[in-house]
């Protein structure tokens, strides 16, 4: 690669995501709580006793998480799931009554208790724009706020009962390649257990680049800008937020789902992470499966934290 492409070194990612966690709080309360109310059409399993928890980044933004107790006494080992650019909220009760507490994730206010907001972080067309935004401003970069969102969230479960020291972090897209990310930005930390990432995307921007078949990557890579500074910084800053960057730093059990005929992040963009994956690791690939929340990832992610967390 020219050096148009290069990216962070581990030591300056490192740096970058140490620097990101100094300014999160270590003492985190929610700013609001609500019960989970039943919207019109909407049903959900009332043996789970949910509930709605805002918190405020560090820029201010309020964001929602769903909160999922397992209601059971004891420690309880503690997942935690994180959205796609769809940016919905999901709820897994098969989880709860399998004896995890689950803590849903929503960074930035894309969606809350009365579904999707915060338009400041939308696109005109309504998609979700922490990908693109500020990209060449590494300190001031999109994903470095959402991942800070989605930190103060996991320092308030530090220190609620019943929830064990370590964590499983899971999702799939953009909440796969999130789930990664997490994992290795909180790795120094020693509450990571094990991750379970679904068809994920942030993964092999480089690669994707020379490919005449982007996916969706394309997203991103069509706004790099044609000046080769400006085009030089803000795929630098890429390189933050890519899980093949990060793979030296996941020393920890990770399983990798890809859909055979997934376009959007294909197989050609996942097999390099697994290659440099440390620690235990396991891919399965799906055949005709194309871009999706994959059918059996529920069952592959429950199996894998009852292994390794």
């Amino acid at each position: 690669m020219g050096s148009l492409y290069n990216y962070p070194t581990l030591e300056e990612i490192d740096a970058y995501w140490s620097d990101a966690l100094s300014e999160v709080p270590q003492s985190v309360e929610p700013v609001k709580v609500e019960g989970r109310e039943v919207l019109p059409n909407h049903t959900y399993d009332r043996h789970t006793g949910a509930k709605w928890l805002m918190f405020q980044g560090v820029d201010g933004v309020k964001f929602w998480c769903l909160w999922q107790p397992c209601g059971r006494p004891g420690l309880r080992k503690t997942l935690i799931h994180v959205p796609g650019y769809g940016t919905e909220v999901s709820a897994h009760p098969s989880l709860i009554h399998a004896g995890y507490n689950v803590m849903h994730i929503n960074p930035r206010g894309y969606c809350g208790p009365k579904g999707f907001a915060n338009p400041e972080w939308r696109s005109p067309e309504g998609g979700a724009m922490v990908l693109y935004r500020n990209l060449d401003k590494p300190e001031k970069y999109g994903y470095r706020f959402w991942f800070q969102d989605a930190v103060i969230a996991i320092r308030w479960l530090q220190t609620q009962p019943n929830v064990a020291d370590r964590f499983g972090f899971f999702g799939s897209s953009q909440g796969g390649g999130a789930a990664l990310l997490l994992g290795s930005i909180l790795a120094n930390e020693g509450i990571v257990g094990a991750v379970a990432a679904d068809v994920p995307y942030l993964t092999n921007f480089r690669l994707a680049f020379e490919k005449e078949n982007r996916g969706g990557y394309e997203t991103v890579l069509s706004r790099l800008t044609e000046d080769e500074d400006q085009f030089s910084k803000s795929f630098r800053t890429l390189g933050y937020v890519d899980t093949v960057a990060h793979a030296p730093r996941m020393n920890y059990p990770v399983l990798l789902t890809i859909g055979a005929d997934d376009e959007t992040c294909p197989a050609y963009s996942i097999y390099p992470l697994y290659e440099e994956l440390p620690n235990t690791r396991a891919v399965v690939e799906l055949h005709g499966q194309g871009h999706a929340y994959t059918p059996p990832f529920p069952s592959l992610a429950e199996m894998w934290f009852r292994l390794y967390l």
